[in-house]
């Protein structure tokens, strides 16, 4: 290289840095999001969320929801989702599980308990959805299954999430829609 010349130029770096500007531009905050934590019950055959605030994380809960709203909101979860819990016949049947033949029945009650459990979580997140929508709040909850559904792996969890309203979901007053699969009718649709 001569006294005067400069240095060539690396290849690629020009798209680095297009790309990098790029991405830094189109940023977004961060999310809130509280993680609902779960705790066994039931002798350790079910679990449960845990109702109380101080044990969220953050224990902040963002300033989404009041103390008092969140442990009100997953009392009302756990209610809905105690007739899944496993019963008397459930812990007789794993007791006897060395004669194998009760082992395959607890094994198909429990199936079935899991598949009951996920329902009634989804229809809870949904009224939950539906009455803060009512209330104006912009939060939702959300159950989070990953690949659970494919591969059979991962921990599901709860969480309740800020959610940004957008122009095209405010139209009009929208205390008089109903969520989907609901039953209610409104008088006014005016």
């Amino acid at each position: 290289m001569t006294m005067g010349a400069s240095a060539p130029a690396i290849v690629g770096i020009g798209t680095i840095e297009h790309g990098t500007a790029q991405i830094i531009g189109n940023v977004k905050p961060k999310q809130k999001t509280i993680y609902i934590p779960i705790c066994a019950c039931n002798g350790g055959l079910d679990n449960k969320f845990n109702p109380n605030a101080r044990y969220a994380k953050p224990s902040n809960l963002h300033n989404l929801l009041t103390a008092e709203e969140y442990e009100r909101e997953i009392r009302t979860l756990n209610d809905k989702t105690k007739k899944s819990r496993a019963k008397g016949l459930d812990h007789a049947l794993l007791a006897t599980a060395p004669l194998l033949v009760p082992l395959a029945l607890w094994g198909a009650r429990h199936r079935n308990r899991v598949e009951r459990k996920r329902k009634l979580i989804d229809e809870g997140v949904w009224e939950f959805n539906g009455r803060m929508a009512m209330e104006g709040k912009t939060v939702q909850m959300v159950w989070n299954r990953p690949w659970s559904k494919v591969y059979g792996t991962g921990e599901s969890y709860l969480t309740i999430e800020e959610v940004e309203e957008s122009d095209e979901a405010v139209v009009g007053d929208n205390r008089n829609i109903a969520p989907l699969g609901s039953s209610t009718k409104f008088d006014k649709f005016d």
